[in-house]
């Protein structure tokens, strides 16, 4: 492993660990609170699973540039379909929760979000870096 491989890891880490406590932090306002104490899956949970999948995605992404950097980007794009499939089975029991508050829905979905542009984002890194 390189250095740039190191120093991705590291910021998406921190940058995992900002999510984390942001989100705990946010859960502990009174009126979201009370909804959190129904969640199916804790909020430290949710941020820690789609942390070990960007990992994850990241270290293949980054061996896969070294060996062969031309499928780079189709690599990127079916680890990315699996991601969504893991996320979907991931949050199943949520969507099939019937709620009247969606606040576990919404929290999801940010949160994938977050991790899926840090993915695109290092992607687009690794990407112009071959050329």
């Amino acid at each position: 492993m390189d250095k740039s491989f190191f120093k991705t890891f590291a910021i998406v880490s921190g940058l995992a660990c900002v999510f984390l406590i942001t989100n705990v932090l946010l859960f502990q306002l009174p009126d979201l609170k009370a909804q959190s104490a129904d969640f199916v899956y804790p909020v430290y949970v949710t941020v820690l699973f789609f942390y070990a999948v960007c990992a994850a995605i990241l270290f293949v992404l980054h061996f896969i540039a070294k060996k062969n950097p031309g499928q780079t980007g189709y690599i990127f794009l079916l680890l990315t379909t699996l991601q969504v499939v893991a996320g979907y089975l991931y949050i199943r029991p949520v969507l099939s929760k019937t709620i009247e508050v969606p606040a576990e829905k919404v929290n999801i979905f940010v949160i994938f979000m977050l991790f899926l542009m840090l993915e695109a984002y290092f992607t687009t890194v690794l990407l112009n870096k071959k050329q």
